[in-house]
């Protein structure tokens, strides 16, 4: 079988095209458009979309059986999109797209999510979440860094809020802008308002892969890469039917990374701070890129210049952004209550994720707090790692890449969109080299197996081992975490994009 390499041939000369070959791609796309369209049928938006509780699979899909058709299903849209840019990597793309190869794979991952955008979203219903704190702002003039949506007990969607009705946002200042922007369009029309979400969401991801597209320049597998990531299921299922705002997020991130290898390094930088004042866990890349783009200017002068403007640039941003959510005499303590939130969050409890793993592996005799801990002790050694490796040159979206999966392995809870942050940094970590291409595969299969996940967690667990948590956990991340680094030992077909 044949390696791992869009531009195996060659990479000064493009690859040649047989005249019907673009006709290649249309069996993969209708495919693939028929398995979303099932989706959307089995999973339909409009008449659930005020259901309390939320539903998630087991909703729709309760049976061991409907469970594993979805599994079904979902990897056979695997099967196809592996195959399609597979085809594009291998053989490049058809003569007639010269010069303009983004526009076919931007229309197919349009067309591939349209149906989803009728779909509940099963996965992760967040996008609730945004609805219900924007309108705190929008509806109610409150910070949503101050009032919780339980203040707003007559709210006809507070009882969306499930568990975290009684919590402030989560996300960044920026983000809660763009969300009170939002709600303000969708007032009281709760479909309006998750379409208007998962629309934005969509935008954002597509976005994403011209902006892949654009930092991979003028080599012959940059439509792969594109294709790699607007066509997949995973991300389909995270931004188009969920809505998830880590869309926006990532889209701050690749621009400053494009605007970085444009010769902006400052510029760059600033975009990347916007990414954390949409979602503060961006923030764990950027020391990365900073030093990169320190590394790269030409001398001393250039790095002192670069320092203090993109320091005090990502300070003038931040006290804009927090500025119209203080309260009277507490602008300095919204920042600090919200990083307060996030540490207690991401230290109390445990869920689906290796901490839970280790806790139950041991028998149950460590405490998970001993055991989140000691992890997270790990973890800071290990980004101490990364840093120094990228202050002796390594390239920062590696690092990036392993900071980001990093963090997944100490988490003391595993969502399943969390599996996407690594994702666009190993997609973007070079051609021809057999580390970024193994790193490839196990990024996609990470992605496969994160979605699954939610089958074994949820019908296989209660239908196989009656709920046992304990056996589903030593079983179950295993499967996630471990599983895609096996499973990339083997090649797949063409599909390591261009540096």
């Amino acid at each position: 079988m044949r390696s791992l390499s869009p531009t195996s041939r060659n990479s000064s000369t493009p690859a040649a095209e047989p005249p019907d070959g673009g006709a290649a791609l249309w069996p993969w796309l209708v495919a693939g458009l028929a398995g979303y369209g099932l989706l959307a049928l089995w999973f339909p938006l409009w008449p659930n979309v005020g259901r309390v509780p939320p539903a998630d699979v087991r909703t729709f899909a309760p049976t061991l059986a409907a469970g594993l058709l979805y599994a079904l299903l979902l990897t056979a849209l695997y099967a196809t999109y592996l195959m399609a840019a597979g085809r594009v990597a291998a053989r490049g793309v058809p003569a007639r797209w010269a010069g303009r190869s983004l526009w076919p794979v931007l229309l197919g991952g349009l067309l591939l999510a349209l149906p989803l955008l009728f779909a509940y979203p099963i996965n992760a219903t967040d996008v609730y979440r945004y609805v219900i704190r924007g309108r705190v702002a929008s509806a109610y003039g409150q910070s949503p860094f101050v009032a919780p949506p339980s203040t707003f007990i007559g709210d006809p969607f507070m009882p969306l809020a499930g568990e975290w009705a009684g919590e402030t946002s989560p996300y960044g200042p920026l983000w809660e802008m763009v969300a009170a922007g939002v709600t303000a369009i969708s007032g009281d029309n709760l479909l309006l308002g998750v379409w208007l979400f998962k629309l934005l969401a969509l935008a954002c991801f597509l976005a994403g892969a011209a902006v892949i597209w654009a930092a991979a320049g003028e080599r012959p597998g940059r439509a792969a890469a594109a294709l790699l990531w607007a066509w997949n299921p995973a991300l389909l299922l995270t931004f188009a039917l969920n809505g998830h705002n880590d869309a926006l997020m990532l889209l701050w991130l690749l621009l400053g990374y494009w605007a970085g290898r444009r010769g902006r390094p400052i510029a760059g930088f600033l975009l990347m701070c916007l990414a954390a004042l949409t979602k503060p866990v961006a923030a764990l890349v950027l020391p990365v890129f900073f030093i990169a783009a320190w590394r790269a200017l030409p001398d001393g002068r250039a790095r002192a210049r670069f320092t203090l403007v993109a320091a005090g640039g990502a300070a003038v941003l931040t006290w804009l952004a927090f500025l119209p959510w203080a309260a009277p005499g507490r602008f300095w303590q919204t920042p600090l209550e919200l990083v307060g939130r996030l540490l207690r969050e991401a230290t109390d409890g445990g869920g689906f994720s290796p901490a839970v793993w280790l806790y139950f592996a041991l028998g149950q005799r460590v405490g998970i707090e001993t055991i989140g801990a000691v992890l997270r002790g790990l973890f800071a050694l290990f980004a101490a790692w990364v840093l120094w490796r990228g202050w002796r040159g390594r390239a920062a979206r590696r690092g990036a890449a392993d900071l980001a999966f990093g963090y997944l392995a100490q988490a003391l809870s595993f969502r399943i969109w969390y599996s996407v942050w690594p994702f666009p940094w190993l997609l973007l970590d070079g051609a021809g080299d057999r580390v970024a291409a193994y790193r490839l595969r196990a990024g996609l299969w990470f992605l496969l197996l994160a979605q699954l996940s939610v089958v074994f967690y949820g019908q296989w667990r209660v239908a196989v081992w009656g709920g046992d948590q304990v056996m589903t956990h030593l079983v179950g991340v295993p499967l996630v975490f471990g599983l895609p680094w096996l499973l990339a030992r083997w090649p797949l077909p063409g599909l390591t994009p261009p540096s």
